[in-house]
């Protein structure tokens, strides 16, 4: 089975570099890049969006972190940069649980739950999330490259306001997000190939991505390509506007 069905959290690590994909994984993630090259380099500034996001909100003295559709772990996974900081990494697919597990096994601060991110009232009722997370306390969730694979029917802003909800004020929201602002058509083809393999993929508009942060306010400097969010040096930008982040705050603190 393995070799048959594409796999959305194998095929991600085959673009970030990594070896777990299988012939199937390949192939689709290589027609990708071809009818989209910018992918790859994406997926990297996805990645390291985390790790500026991670870093920032510890420096305000965040100590809690729900990881929504972790995917599969790589370097610099957020436990390892948010050290001292309870964390819970959330994803449906067995095979991220499973190699997310194994390596935070021994860490008394971090757990893995297998759970569906589009149903976030289950998520944040799960027992280990409620035995690792406070929510009477700020805590930041971070959803990277995860609402791009929910359909409009799943109403993903639904679910952030959801999250909205339940957790406290000074709460955060993190989110990066493919777009089709860039090409509309290389979107489109994209898109395509993942329905061809019985996969979603919702590329959205930098307006309608700033939706599902919902309630949460965006701080500065705002939904941005993923690479101008306080970049970690003053370098000219790499990434084409085809790829967005940004980080929402709950008022209140």
């Amino acid at each position: 089975m393995r070799d048959e069905q594409p796999n959305v959290a194998r095929m991600w690590d085959y673009h970030l570099g990594g070896d777990r994909a299988g012939e199937a994984d390949r192939r689709l993630a290589d027609a990708v890049t071809a009818a989209c090259p910018e992918v790859p380099l994406a997926a990297r500034a996805s990645r390291a969006f985390l790790g500026r996001v991670v870093r920032h909100l510890v420096d305000l003295g965040v100590r809690q972190f729900l990881d929504l559709g972790a995917g599969l772990p790589t370097a610099r996974n957020t436990h390892e940069m948010a050290c001292g900081s309870r964390v819970v990494y959330v994803d449906i697919d067995p095979m991220a649980v499973l190699h997310n597990r194994i390596g935070v096994v021994g860490n008394p601060d971090v757990t893995v739950v297998q759970a569906d991110v589009r149903d976030p009232e289950l998520v944040l009722r799960h027992r280990d999330v409620r035995h690792y997370i406070d929510f009477e306390r700020p805590v930041a969730v971070l959803a990277l490259a995860v609402y791009h694979l929910v359909p409009d029917a799943e109403e993903p802003a639904a679910g952030t306001a959801a999250i909205y909800d339940q957790v406290a004020p000074g709460s955060y929201l993190a989110i990066s997000h493919g777009s089709a602002d860039l090409s509309p058509e290389r979107a489109a083809r994209v898109a395509e190939l993942y329905a061809a393999s019985g996969l979603t993929l919702r590329p959205r508009s930098r307006a309608e991505i700033t939706t599902i942060f919902d309630r949460f306010g965006l701080v500065g400097p705002g939904l941005v390509s993923a690479d101008r969010w306080h970049p970690a040096a003053p370098a000219a930008p790499v990434l084409p506007a085809g790829w967005y982040g940004g980080l929402g705050r709950k008022a209140g603190l």
